[in-house]
């Protein structure tokens, strides 16, 4: 990744609490930030140099940064990407993402691929975490027609039970591909992980980097 971002700057989408800008700030990287969440943007604010991070609360599928550019890297990581629940709003992302992009820019998709969908529509219920104090479980819905997941992630601690509801729109990297061609931006690079594992038919997960096709701006 900071290979990839140069000298900047980055602006990463679902900032959150800055897993990952603040270790590219630390090195010295310009980080600007979007997310929709501004209990997160403020937990990101409590570390030390996140206050120095200017950061955008709002949806990012065509909102303007407060930097509109041109940035060295566009990142989305950690599924951030299928928060934006329709097909047309991740199409959006790709085409403001190409609009931001510097020449020679990149803009970074950490994804999981999607796997088969499911005969039935009946959700499921996975633990996540099982500890003596607390337990933590996934429940999830999946709808292939449209390519989306509704689910909850509830926390059982002695305090009482947590409920954070959540909804994704998946893609399988065939179809990021092609919203991505359709922005003017072609696919440089896929590998399974940030080492640079190669990406092979049964990974899940990718990480793939797309960059202006020539041409297009």
């Amino acid at each position: 990744m900071v290979a990839l971002a140069g000298g900047g700057p980055v602006l990463e989408l679902g900032i959150g609490t800055g897993r990952l800008a603040l270790p590219l700030a630390a090195r010295g990287i310009e980080v600007h930030g979007i997310d929709a969440s501004p209990a997160m943007v403020a937990r990101l604010r409590d570390k030390p140099g996140g206050g120095d991070i200017p950061v955008t609360i709002a949806d990012f599928a065509d909102v303007e940064p407060e930097r509109t550019g041109p940035f060295s890297v566009v990142l989305a990581a950690y599924n951030t990407l299928f928060n934006l629940t329709t097909l047309d709003d991740q199409r959006r992302c790709f085409a403001n993402v190409a609009r931001r992009l510097a020449p020679g820019g990149a803009f970074v998709v950490e994804a999981f691929v999607p796997g088969p969908e499911p005969e039935g529509t009946d959700g499921q219920v996975t633990p996540s975490v099982i500890e003596a104090a607390r337990v933590v479980l996934q429940v999830t819905r999946r709808h292939p027609a449209t390519q989306t997941v509704v689910g909850s992630t509830i926390s059982i601690t002695e305090d009482g039970i947590r409920l954070r509801p959540w909804h994704i729109r998946y893609a399988p990297p065939a179809e990021l591909d092609a919203m991505a061609a359709g922005a003017g931006l072609s696919l440089t690079d896929r590998s399974a992980g940030w080492r640079g594992e190669p990406f092979v038919s049964d990974s899940s997960r990718h990480i793939s980097v797309y960059r202006l096709a020539d041409g297009a701006s």
